[in-house]
């Protein structure tokens, strides 16, 4: 227990008495002053806040309901003239009819004018062949002549270099309707400003000029796709819900001020801003139809004072954190309100609400995006602000009081702890002094200390504190360098062993006579996993590995059955192939037990494809041996039958007969050409085609087929890139697929055929038979095995050949009673 000597006595004391009792009773009556002020101002915010916020929330949801009710407008637009006439006449009356206005300001500045116009709300309607040809166009109050009709199912073609409107609408299904983002070419700074200080003066800038396109599909009398049609909404229209709200005292106005913070804007469910008074903070697409990435930290300093910066709420944290808040929130349907501040460094309350859609792309959420509405905070806290400032200007005053009395109070009490402490501090610096030589290393410093107060005998201790230190210091000094040595050897000793352990490729692990995992290579980490922590039973370890811990508790209690031998073990994709080894630690294991495995998976998969390739080999050379030989025979016997036949009295039971056996020499002449085929294929060329088409091909083949045997064939296509394949060999393999398939439906059924893209070019073939019994799995590729009366057994081999020709591979799953799949895997680019 630490002891206070005079001096702190004294100097505690004097402090204690002097200074506490002022210190307290002042810091008491500060903070509840200060507490007072902080909550009277807190409160006359809050209620500010509150109000404030809570008629800036019911105008943003009325305002996004309006937004929501306009979209659905549109969506009804599209879809009565979908089911109408569309010829000219039609059109053109649609176009003129649907209008609305727009609040537009011009002049100057110094003389600036409004309007109200009535304009179009669309700004083009295309009526669009099964090709992508535009059959007709009416845009700008005309129909486009036939010379500036374009081909729109290239995106290079559209409008804005890069739109996929056609290809999209062209998937859809009737009663389906494609709604696409906000479009248009990006404005940069200096297009809008064209001079001006800030957007509100910039009355000779360049306007956005984009559109949202809504497209519905066109069918024909036989429910196939026929064209499309295509409204594309002006976005001025959108832009008109938000450009002209002003939250302040005005309500509204022609054109908000950015710099008041007093505005609103509308974004997407991307994110990306749609409507803003900063033009080229609106989402947009460069020259070459390349969306213009957003604003972010990593923006170049040439792109800020270009403006090539257009806002997605997404990339903006570093602007505000609220801002990536607000964009979530909205995809999640729900409205509020945040303290913000805007990229211009304005601070403000920004109200924030969903717009309800779920048409088109805009089903991933549910909302088209969503609209915010800004009014600046210092707008808020005026009467918070006249309330603080009296009561901070007085509690000013009583701090400057209680200040120079404390002041005061401390010089007195310092002055007498001083002249206390001094025939005390002078002892105490010596002693201290002699400790910090000592600390250095100087074991011969010794301090004089005169008094016989505490410090006396401090001093006695200390000097027999330096006598020790330089005895047991010696004789560390000997130790330490006689350890240093023996840690250097067994070092170098361990990192030997441990090399040579980590170098070797099988796994080496050590058990105690106990049966716990004393040590384990690198190797034999990689194997186990996690659950190879040193310590645990030898059974933890081992779980999973088979039979493997029943051999290791044989080996450690009957100290037997030392040596290698071979473990197969079910792990991941498939069987694999462990070499064991059980070898004692010391006499009769009684040190504990090393057990080494080794991979040999490798080698017995090579083993075994050796021995199927050689048995293909020689498969094939006795089938086309045996093919030679019989089709020579066997044409002239089908000869004689056919003049039998020719001879036999019409209708006699011998020309019946005949009729038979001419019958079954074909099946027997289909076979023996299946056998050539199988053992003599056709060498594969290879060349850049459409995967999609080609299976799309097959499936058309196979349709009609399924339709007489009341079996559903559906196809469902994903996005693939031109292959490198044998398009007649890949679409005899979907053939022999899909013919085994509606083999195993000879009740009805379905089957699906499905393309998609991952690391490979993905064709999947799915049934809902009777499935394949497990122990036919590992049989079903090898040539002639079939369960079938009638077939070849070749249909799966050739497959299997042609799928490996192009480098890919055929998985199967099947589940008895429930279906099976056949998976293609091509790689997407030639190896």
């Amino acid at each position: 227990m630490p002891r206070f000597t005079i001096f702190k006595k004294i100097l505690m004391s004097t402090l204690l008495l002097s200074l506490v009792p002022l210190l307290v009773s002042s810091i008491i009556l500060l903070f509840n002053l200060q507490s007072t002020s902080t909550k009277l101002t807190a409160e006359i915010a809050e209620s500010d806040d509150t109000q404030s916020s809570e008629v800036l929330q019911m105008r943003a949801r009325v305002l996004a309901d309006s937004v929501s009710d306009f979209l659905h407008q549109c969506e009804n637009d599209l879809l009565f003239l979908s089911r109408s006439r569309l010829d000219s006449a039609a059109l053109l009356n649609f176009y003129q009819t649907r209008r609305s206005e727009l609040w537009l300001r011009s002049g100057t500045p110094e003389a600036p004018q409004e309007s109200h116009e009535l304009v179009p709300l669309y700004r083009s309607i295309a009526l669009i062949d099964r090709t992508g040809q535009e059959k007709l166009v009416i845009a700008n109050g005309r129909i486009v002549s036939p010379s500036e009709l374009r081909n729109v199912s290239d995106p290079a073609r559209t409008t804005y270099k890069s739109e996929e409107y056609f290809r999209r609408i062209r998937g859809l299904k009737r009663g389906e309707i494609y709604v696409s983002h906000v479009t248009g070419f990006h404005i940069l700074k200096k297009e809008q400003l064209a001079g001006a200080g800030d957007p509100e003066s910039a009355y000779d800038g360049k306007s956005y000029q984009g559109v949202v396109r809504f497209g519905a599909p066109l069918f024909n009398a036989g429910g196939g796709f026929a064209g499309a049609v295509v409204l594309s909404l002006d976005h001025r229209h959108l832009m008109e819900f938000t450009q002209h709200i002003d939250p302040g005292k005005s309500f509204s106005t022609v054109f908000p001020s950015y710099r008041s913070g007093n505005y609103a804007f509308m974004f997407d469910d991307e994110g990306w801003i749609v409507t803003h008074p900063k033009f080229w903070d609106i989402r947009g697409v460069d020259e070459n139809g390349r969306l213009v990435p957003p604003y972010s930290e990593h923006s170049s300093k040439a792109d800020i004072d270009a403006g090539r910066i257009p806002y997605n709420l997404d990339y903006a944290g570093f602007v505000d954190p609220s801002y990536p808040l607000v964009a979530s929130e909205v995809r999640n349907q729900r409205f509020g309100y945040v303290d913000i501040t805007n990229a211009g460094g304005a601070k403000k309350i920004m109200a924030y609400a969903p717009i309800p859609y779920d048409s088109g792309d805009y089903k991933k959420f549910g909302v088209f995006g969503g609209v915010t509405i800004g009014f600046q905070a210092d707008q808020f806290h005026q009467a918070a602000r006249r309330g603080s400032r009296l009561i901070f200007t007085q509690l000013g005053e009583h701090r400057t009081t209680s200040a120079l009395i404390i002041l005061a109070t401390a010089l007195l009490a310092a002055l007498s702890a001083w002249l206390l402490s001094r025939n005390i501090s002078v002892p105490l610096r010596e002693l201290t002094q002699g400790a910090s030589k000592l600390a250095a290393g100087d074991s011969s410093v010794r301090v004089a200390v005169s008094s016989a107060d505490e410090i006396g005998v401090l001093a006695g201790t200390f000097n027999y504190m330096a006598d020790e230190l330089e005895l047991r210091k010696e004789s560390i000094l000997a130790t330490l360098d006689e350890l240093r040595k023996s840690r250097l050897e067994i070092m170098d000793e361990r990192n030997f062993q441990k090399s040579i352990l980590e170098s070797i490729s099988s796994a080496i692990v050590t058990l105690s006579p106990e049966g716990t995992l004393t040590s384990i290579n690198g190797t034999g980490l990689l194997y186990l996993g996690e659950e190879a922590r040193l310590g645990r039973c030898y059974r933890e370890v081992f779980e999973g590995w088979g039979d493997l811990d029943a051999k290791i508790e044989r080996v450690l209690a009957s100290h037997a059955g030392y040596g290698r031998q071979a473990l197969r073990v079910e792990r991941g994709e498939g069987m694999t192939h462990f070499e064991i080894g059980f070898f004692p630690i010391g006499e009769e294991a009684a040190k504990g037990l090393t057990v080494i495995l080794r991979n040999e998976t490798e080698k017995a998969k090579l083993q075994e494809e050796m021995m199927r390739l050689d048995r293909l080999a020689s498969l094939g050379k006795l089938s086309a041996g045996i093919a030679h030989e019989v089709r020579n025979p066997l044409t002239g016997i089908s000869l004689l039958l056919d003049d039998l036949h020719d001879q036999a009295v019409s209708g006699s039971g011998d020309q019946l007969l005949i009729k038979k056996a001419l019958s079954e020499i074909e099946r027997v002449e289909r076979l023996i050409t299946a056998l050539l085929n199988y053992s003599s294929p056709a060498r594969a060329a290879f060349r850049e085609c459409d995967l999609n088409r080609v299976v799309s091909d097959t499936v058309l083949l196979m349709r009609r087929q399924c339709e007489r045997q009341q079996v559903r064939l559906t196809l469902a296509v994903g996005e693939l890139p031109p292959l490198l394949i044998d398009p007649d060999q890949i679409k005899q393999a979907v053939m022999n697929m899909i013919r085994n398939a509606l083999e195993a439906l000879p009740n009805g059924g379905s089957i699906e055929v499905a393309t998609a893209r991952g690391e490979t070019a993905r064709v999947c073939i799915s049934d809902d038979g009777a499935g394949i019994a497990p122990e036919d799995l590992p049989l079903i590729f090898e040539p002639f095995f079939t369960r079938k009366g009638a077939g070849t057994g070749l249909g799966l081999s050739i497959t299997q050949r042609i799928v490996e020709e192009h480098r890919g591979t055929v998985r199967v799953e099947s589940v008895q009673g429930e279906g099976t799949r056949f998976t293609i895997e091509l790689p997407l680019t030639p190896s």
